[in-house]
């Protein structure tokens, strides 16, 4: 059961943050990474005629590509000029594509902390919402899940468990029944996953801590506990957000 709720999860996400294939997209996620990286520093400006031929492509897929990162607030057209880089200030940083950038570039760690953040006013709050209406199908299924973390600890498997953590946060955020708060279940996501990937000590470490945890706020949705799973998931986000810092400050020493 695990692994096909997790992947049936992890496609929604995938579909969700999807920009294609082919050369528009291979432009939208060039210049997305090197904007968000910072390559493309700031007050840059992109010619029409200049990615034309970095790219090979056509002045209409190099006009779609920016459209499309200007919608992102990105990038944003100056007449007689170009198209300039505009200042983190401008840009959606709720949008999949500049989280999952985010994720894989030099900002990784602020993001996350960012994200956490952010959570840690909104998952207990979501956490109380699916104590009282998360269908119990769903609430068994998170429960599942701590099952498949602890084998993927047991396992060494960072990978199979931050899959799982997905899932898991998926579930929670879903089973608030607030389609607000169950739209931001694939910025989570995506910032859970890159987790496993991140080659920096301790990005990719896995702690028993953390499952008794995860199993605690499970259980107490379960249960119909609210303010039993409202506590619960607090302690998970403080308790990320403090390894965070730890790994944040170790970077920078």
């Amino acid at each position: 059961m695990h692994d096909d709720a997790t992947s049936a999860a992890g496609s929604r996400s995938r579909s969700r943050a999807r920009i294609g294939s082919g050369l528009y997209a291979h432009v939208v996620e060039s210049l997305g990474q090197e904007i968000v990286d910072g390559t493309l520093p700031i007050g840059s400006i992109l010619l029409v005629d200049g990615l034309c031929e970095r790219f090979g492509v056509s002045r209409s897929v190099v006009r779609e590509a920016v459209r499309t990162l200007g919608s992102m607030g990105l990038v944003a057209p100056r007449p007689q000029v170009g198209t300039r880089v505009q200042p983190t200030s401008e840009w959606d940083l709720l949008n999949p594509h500049i989280v999952r950038w985010r994720s894989l570039g030099i900002g990784a760690l602020e993001q996350l902390r960012e994200l956490l953040e952010l959570r840690l006013g909104l998952e207990p709050v979501a956490a109380r919402l699916a104590a009282e209406r998360m269908p119990a199908d769903a609430a068994d299924r998170l429960v599942a899940c701590i099952a498949g973390m602890e084998a993927a600890f047991a396992d060494g498997d960072s990978h199979r468990y931050f899959a799982l953590d997905v899932e898991f946060h998926s579930l929670l955020l879903d089973g608030s029944g607030n389609g607000v708060m169950a739209r931001l279940a694939e910025v989570v996501g995506i910032t859970i996953a890159a987790r496993s990937r991140d080659p920096r000590p301790g990005m990719d470490g896995i702690r028993a801590s953390s499952i008794a945890d995860h199993r605690a706020l499970a259980e107490a949705i379960a249960g119909r506990d609210v303010d039993g799973a409202e506590a619960a998931a607090r302690v998970v986000v403080r308790d990320t957000l403090a390894e965070i810092d730890v790994i944040r400050i170790r970077a920078t020493a």
